[in-house]
């Protein structure tokens, strides 16, 4: 990985009078080992040595590379792997990223894009990097020592009171700065649930369809996911009872179900509260995609009922900040804080404090605020044009408008086609699709694709709504491939 070559140009760029100036020592190196990310030398994927090999390699201290090492981490460019060291996070190395073509203050910058139509992905066109840059090394040239320890309980007090704010003004849950818990993404955050709130073994319910990784994550926790049936209300709750009344947890989407976009309707909502006081089961309502909505367009929360005493809310930053930021959270209620809080403290569940520190930043400055209606407006018109691009391209395979959800459009097929097979060839034209069969537990009740849209300028959509259209054009014409997934 070349680390013979780190020493001179760290040396050479700061001068022998500045060694005893560590921040400006940890700028300098993170500026080149960012460098070394953006050209490609260390690629997606790949481990950094470690902080002595690059402190001794740079002839700095090992304190001025961990300051390094975690501005990087703040920037999203690597992430930790526990027990594992640090690696390359940067799917979109290469040389438009490179310092000197940075835009100006308050643009966004130009990223290598994933393949359209990519879910999940959120608008890092829209991000404003170079405030993000301003608040981390605004920070870093005051970082508190607290911040440099394991970590919080729940994450660091001025993030765990921004998220309070943030939720109470945007969604309507009125909730205390310590019932917040920052976790390290998604599945941190339903580990944690699982192991407070469910004994070893226990069922849950899950979405059918629903999200897999939502499922793999309460198998990583020891316990059983039950698929639930999904139709146009949301989850079923009858199905619920009837196959797991007793099940300690439920596990949903409520604003926009994932991947259907449906809505979780208010009678079922009524029907979930109840099942929960019977059962005195809890609920983990996952809110996803709720920020890339009007508030007039998304409906409350269960969290925000007065009657949702079971209720543990979950949301996450990574679609509305950026992925490799890596911190969700969750809003417990207040009878089980003391639970999570031990939790968090018996299994060291800390997520990085340098981020979160960054990010409250963000929050309390107005710049999160200011994102999100930035997005709501950009997304607004991405889905529009996907919309009527499906229209035009698409009219004899897909049934009916498609229904969106936060970031991705899920379209339904006319007739009976193998979603697979039509991924693996949208794939072959430079598409990466979800067929909607790969999301339910058991045998698929639909086929259709599930396209992300939010992360993709207008006319990328419409060349890409082109290249779909002839996919999908060769399974009409050819009734053996269309019947292939019946």
């Amino acid at each position: 990985m070349g680390e013979e070559a780190l020493a001179r140009p760290v040396l050479g760029m700061i001068g022998p009078t500045r060694r005893d100036k560590d921040l400006a020592l940890a700028q300098a190196l993170c500026e080149m080992l960012r460098n070394r990310i953006l050209d490609g030398l260390w690629r997606h994927g790949e481990k950094l040595p470690g902080t002595r090999v690059i402190a001794k390699d740079a002839g700095v201290s090992r304190w001025t590379a961990v300051m390094a090492v975690d501005m990087l981490l703040a920037e999203g460019l690597v992430e930790t792997r526990r027990r594992s060291g640090t690696y390359v996070n940067w799917a979109g190395a290469g040389p438009e990223l490179r310092p000197s073509s940075r835009p100006a203050h308050g643009q966004s910058e130009t990223v290598k894009p994933h393949a359209p139509f990519a879910v999940g992905v959120p608008g890092l066109d829209l991000f404003p990097m170079q405030i993000w840059r301003r608040l981390q090394a605004k920070r870093w040239r005051d970082m508190p020592v607290d911040a440099l320890q394991a970590g919080h309980d729940g994450g660091w007090p001025e993030l765990r009171a921004a998220v309070a704010a943030h939720v109470g003004s945007a969604r309507g849950i009125k909730c205390a700065a310590e019932q917040v818990f920052i976790t390290a993404g998604m599945h941190a955050a339903i580990l944690l649930v699982s192991e407070v709130l469910c004994r070893p073994g226990s069922v849950a319910w899950t979405e059918d369809p629903g999200y897999f990784r939502t499922r793999t994550a309460l198998k990583a926790a020891n316990l059983a996911p039950v698929a639930v049936a999904v139709d146009d209300q949301g989850i079923s709750v009858d199905d619920g009872r009837r196959l797991a009344p007793k099940a300690p947890l439920a596990v949903l989407t409520s604003t926009y179900q994932f991947p259907t976009g449906v809505t979780l309707s208010d009678a079922r909502k009524r029907q979930l509260l109840e099942w929960s006081a019977e059962s005195g089961s809890f609920i983990l309502e996952d809110d996803f995609g709720c920020e890339a909505r009007a508030p007039r367009a998304a409906t409350l929360p269960l969290a925000a009922m007065s009657n949702a005493p079971r209720v543990v809310y979950m949301n996450t930053f990574t679609t509305t900040i950026f992925p490799s930021l890596r911190l969700s959270y969750l809003i417990v209620p207040r009878a089980v804080v003391d639970r999570f809080a031990e939790a968090v403290r018996r299994a060291d569940r800390y997520a990085t404090i340098p981020n979160q520190i960054v990010l409250a930043d963000f929050m309390a400055a107005g710049h999160f605020a200011k994102h999100i209606r930035r997005c709501r407006d950009a997304y607004e018109e991405r889905r529009g044009v996907l919309e009527s691009a499906l229209r035009d391209e698409c009219p004899d395979v897909v049934a009916g408008p498609p229904l969106a959800s936060g970031l991705h459009l899920c379209i339904r097929f006319k007739r009976r086609i193998d979603d697979l097979a039509v991924a693996a060839a949208a794939q072959d034209a430079g598409l990466l699709v979800d067929p909607l069969s790969r999301f339910y537990a058991g045998p698929p009740q639909e086929t259709g694709l599930v396209l992300g849209f939010a992360g993709f300028r207008p006319e990328t959509l419409r060349e890409a709504a082109k290249r779909l259209g002839n996919v999908l054009e060769a399974f009409v014409v050819q009734p053996d491939r269309a019947a292939a997934g019946a």
